[in-house]
């Protein structure tokens, strides 16, 4: 019989793919950017989630159908979670496994699956789960990590000039079009109240829409927001925006003219549904979680840098969160949003 060769080598088709998400809500949606390429690697391949049911509603965001398959919180900590978890699953003849995280009992879902080929990152143990492999070296990005995946399994490099956008979403807002707003986070919560450089910031704009909306603490900062809005400048419109879900909130955020947030999941969500979007950075490193691999534009403000922020000496209990110079943050944004005075 004659070697094979590159021209007639025969690959293994794919056609039932498996993927565990990781928990962590930032993590998961910095994922989305590699999902994007597997679909477009296997574009016929039936596609399976093993996801958190916690804001699960975030992966029909997603351009492409899939099938999901949640699980709870400390659903699946040991591997007899894992093999409760697979038999019940009803994921059948999976051809590809791929694990997202740094854990040996998600990496123990693809023997659970019986799955013909087990991708993820390799280290210790772990390394024995999978047929294809990388190790998870730190300092990298977090979806550049996910990339090293592909790598290990195609061979080839994905393109790290990746713009993924999410499917089309209605808008929420009326007249968005004739009257643009901007959109505001007003979390985390700090000191049982909503941030007082957030007001100094919005006192900043005039003549403007702006949609204020709570990514996380929503219940608490809706008891908070009434007297907040009573502080502010008399000569902008304020909308208060209490969302049901992710999917909710990212609508709003779509048509908004541009966002204003500290880091979180709330920056890749906006980025990802293609809205400007301005990210204030204190403590985390933008190289590791910043919205780099999505289609809408971001502008990182990182606290570190001296034209925005200024030493502010802690007195309390409670260490106190560098504070941004908010005219810095407010021209810069006024510049990146396109705004005219009207």
């Amino acid at each position: 019989m004659a070697p094979q060769t590159e021209q007639n080598l025969v690959v293994p088709e794919i056609k039932v793919i498996a993927i565990k998400l990781p928990f962590d809500l930032q993590e998961r949606l910095l994922s989305f950017p590699f999902l994007h390429l597997i679909r477009e690697q296997y574009p016929e391949a039936e596609i399976h989630f093993i996801t958190p049911k916690k804001q699960i509603e975030v992966l029909n965001l997603l351009p492409f159908t899939a099938y999901y398959h949640e699980f709870d919180e400390n659903e699946i900590e040991n591997i007899f979670d894992v093999h409760r978890y697979t038999v019940t699953a009803k994921i059948f003849n999976v051809d590809l496994f791929i694990s997202l995280t740094n854990s040996f009992v998600d990496g123990c879902l693809g023997f659970g699956l019986r799955a013909k080929r087990r991708l993820g990152f390799s280290d210790g143990w772990k390394t024995l789960l999978f047929t294809d492999k990388t190790p998870r070296l730190g300092g990298h990005h977090i979806t550049e990590d996910y990339f090293s995946l592909y790598r290990a399994l195609l061979g080839v490099n994905s393109d790290q000039k990746i713009k993924a956008m999410s499917r089309d979403v209605p808008a929420v807002i009326p007249d968005w079009d004739k009257l643009p707003y901007i959109a505001i986070n007003l979390s985390p919560i700090r000191h049982a109240g909503i941030e007082d450089e957030i007001m100094e910031l919005i006192n900043y704009f005039e003549d403007q829409r702006i949609v204020l909306f709570a990514s996380e603490d929503q219940e608490k900062i809706d008891h908070l927001i009434n007297p907040f809005i009573d502080r502010l400048n008399k000569r902008n419109i304020y909308i208060n925006y209490f969302h049901k879900n992710w999917i909710e909130l990212a609508k709003m955020l779509a048509f908004s003219r541009g966002v204003i947030t500290f880091n979180g999941p709330v920056v890749s969500l906006s980025s990802y549904v293609g809205a400007r979007t301005v990210v204030l950075y204190d403590s985390e490193d933008p190289q590791k979680t910043g919205p780099l691999f999505f289609l809408g534009e971001s502008l990182m403000l990182n606290v570190n840098d001296p034209t925005l922020s200024w030493p502010e000496t802690s007195t309390g209990s409670i260490k106190d969160r560098k504070k941004f110079n908010m005219q810095e943050v407010f021209g810069n944004a006024f510049e990146f949003f396109k705004m005219v005075i009207r």
